[in-house]
């Protein structure tokens, strides 16, 4: 994936997809595609825009177009559905939700208990987990069954939510931030494997350090430290399932300047060592 804004691309010419993944984690990223997210087991912490929250089992989230969102299961185990599909399928190629927005984009148990919201709660259920069902089997019209249960997931989530007018200057200033970190999270991808400080990052943005820390980590979820070393894991863990490099020959590759504090990052953030993955 590039960094933060993603290109989906579907395998079949229906752009949908539906299912099941175990502890999740994904640095935040962006994309037109819309998102809907349901947890079966566990917990996991999910970052909307400017929200996180700690999902648990029955909690719903929807990302909508644009809307910037990551994953993080570090300290927990966790089953999630996800269901993702193009807005062009319910006739919104523009981006959907159209001239309003969610304010907010969480269902958890303290909205989703009350008895007054549990029939929305079984039917959002009961749409994601058909939409899986159709995913893995394809059977006899798939296609025109998945269409229809995404503008009543859709609809139905629209009836439901509390929405707010868009704000189009809000929005602006959102998309020009999103420019400026698309240009940072470049920079990281194609120097990672060099020495880059956090004045270097800012300079990128033009930003004071004290500003750009804050913008990143509202924006990402994490401080830039946590998301260059998770780059340069992600380029290590490759090497390490498809090369024989030794150990510090796959560190110095990925950015680390030296074993030790490679197989301590690594620890800290998967949970386990590098060799582990041999």
């Amino acid at each position: 994936m590039k960094a933060f804004h993603e290109n989906r691309f579907y395998h079949s010419s229906l752009p949908f997809t539906a299912y099941l993944s175990h502890n999740i984690s994904f640095l935040a990223h962006w994309h037109n595609d819309l998102e809907f997210v349901t947890v079966i087991e566990g917990s996991l912490r999910m970052g909307i825009n400017s929200e996180s929250r700690l999902l648990s089992a029955g909690d719903i989230a929807v990302c909508g177009s644009g809307d910037i969102h990551y994953y993080e299961s570090l300290d927990s185990d966790s089953l999630v559905l996800i269901v993702i599909f193009n807005p062009q399928m319910i006739g919104s190629p523009g981006g959907w939700p159209t001239g309003i927005r969610l304010a907010t984009p969480f269902f958890d148990e303290a909205v989703l208990s009350s008895p007054e919201n549990e029939a929305f709660h079984r039917l959002v259920s009961r749409l994601l987990h058909e939409l899986l069902d159709e995913a893995k089997h394809r059977t006899e019209q798939y296609e025109m069954i998945v269409t229809g249960l995404a503008y009543q997931l859709c609809g139905t989530i629209l009836r439901f939510a509390r929405c707010e007018p868009a704000d189009l200057k809000r929005d602006k200033r959102r998309m020009m931030s999103m420019r400026v970190m698309q240009g940072v999270l470049d920079y990281l991808d194609s120097h990672y494997a060099e020495v880059i400080t956090l004045e270097d990052a800012a300079r990128q943005a033009n930003m004071s350090l004290f500003h750009f820390s804050r913008f990143f980590k509202s924006i990402t979820g994490m401080s830039f430290t946590s998301y260059l070393n998770n780059i340069r894991l992600n380029k290590a863990e490759e090497l390490i399932l498809s090369t024989n490099l030794s150990m510090l020959e796959i560190a110095l590759e990925s950015g680390f300047t030296n074993v030790r504090t490679f197989n301590r990052v690594f620890r800290q953030l998967r949970g386990r060592t590098p060799s582990d993955l041999r």
